[in-house]
């Protein structure tokens, strides 16, 4: 059986983490468990507020992170990204190819990388406070997306990252994907991303969901908030009934896959204790995915899914290590070492 094959559209960022104190994410502004999004000066602000030294950043990013997921497990994964021409995007793209996945679009933007900082709480609970990039890298994607898919190439589904939602011009990107998915008969998926970013912009999320989705990614909360149901397993049915596959993660109590032929549950006695679950989620999207798309039954699946997320519990990181050009050390060690 032919390798399956997943195009993901979004942001490569770089990760910063910083392990910081109960209190310290809502004195940013930020409830632990969410994103906030900031301009660039603030979130440097943040880092030389938070970081008492040399502080160090890692490939990052919700679609990044899921491809690296999908390669690891034996899928073909590509990236469609708007990529800077600094030095922290061509770290970032080395990071990528060491990890088996494909970066299509030549670098095209003018400026800097996006960053996420990430608030590592002692529990291993995180928030992130993010600066998604220069503002002409939605056009440029857009762009870029649709120049990839005018050369047909093949693929078995497109995934769109609801982080791009956070922008009007993010919500033009996704209807592309989800056309351009369709017409060349890809299954077309959205990652949720993020609870407080979807109840802001519902109405975004609800239009992609118009568009056409078939597998929706997320966790329960995530999943409330799209739907407007009070429990996970609500949300999952109600999106199950329009015809929807929806994947949901429940933390430690595991995750469950719900869709018109019916619902499974892996339980939480397969998670393990992990000092972050930072990228977890990500990972099991990326596992989960290629199950589905080797044509495996759901159970199988979940199990792949949280497989690949006991691979990054393990770690403080977003992905498992590797060797390669970064080897998974830092892009970057100081702050004054930003550009």
């Amino acid at each position: 059986m032919d390798r399956p094959r997943l195009v993901a559209v979004g942001d490569a960022l770089a990760d910063i983490v910083v392990a910081v104190r109960p209190g310290a994410c809502e004195a940013l502004g930020v409830a632990p468990g969410t994103a906030a999004f900031r301009d660039r000066a603030a979130l440097e602000a943040a880092v030389a507020r938070l970081a008492d030294g040399p502080v160090a950043a890692t490939a990052g990013g919700s679609a990044a992170n899921t491809c690296v997921a999908f390669a690891a497990s034996g899928g073909h994964a590509s990236l469609l990204t708007a990529s800077m021409t600094d030095d922290l995007a061509r770290a970032i793209g080395a990071d990528l190819a060491a990890r088996g996945v494909r970066v299509p679009l030549p670098p095209g933007g003018d400026g800097a990388t996006g960053r996420c900082l990430v608030l590592l709480l002692p529990d291993g609970e995180r928030a992130f406070l993010i600066w998604q990039g220069e503002p002409g890298r939605l056009r440029v994607l857009r762009d870029g997306v649709a120049a990839h898919f005018a050369r047909s190439r093949p693929c078995d589904a497109v995934l769109f990252e609801g982080y791009l939602l956070a922008a009007d011009e993010g919500l033009e990107v996704g209807r592309a994907a989800m056309a351009y998915a369709s017409a060349v008969g890809a299954a077309r998926i959205l990652a949720l991303s993020d609870r407080r970013l979807v109840l802001e912009h519902r109405q975004r999320f609800d239009a992609v969901l118009a568009a056409g989705v078939d597998v929706v990614l997320g966790n329960g909360a995530e999943f409330a908030a799209v739907t407007g149901r009070a429990t996970a397993d609500d949300a999952a049915a109600d999106l199950a009934r329009r015809g929807v596959l929806a994947v949901v993660t429940l933390g430690s109590r595991g995750a469950i896959v719900h869709g018109p032929a019916g619902r499974h549950l892996m339980t939480g006695e397969e998670i393990v204790a992990a000092p972050s679950a930072l990228g977890a989620g990500d990972a099991f999207a990326g596992g989960f995915l290629y199950g589905l798309l080797s044509g495996e039954e759901h159970p199988v699946c979940l199990a792949l899914g949280t497989g690949r997320a006991r691979a990054v519990l393990k770690v403080r990181q977003a992905r498992a290590p590797v060797r390669g050009p970064t080897g998974g050390q830092a892009l970057m060690t100081r702050t004054d070492d930003i550009p």
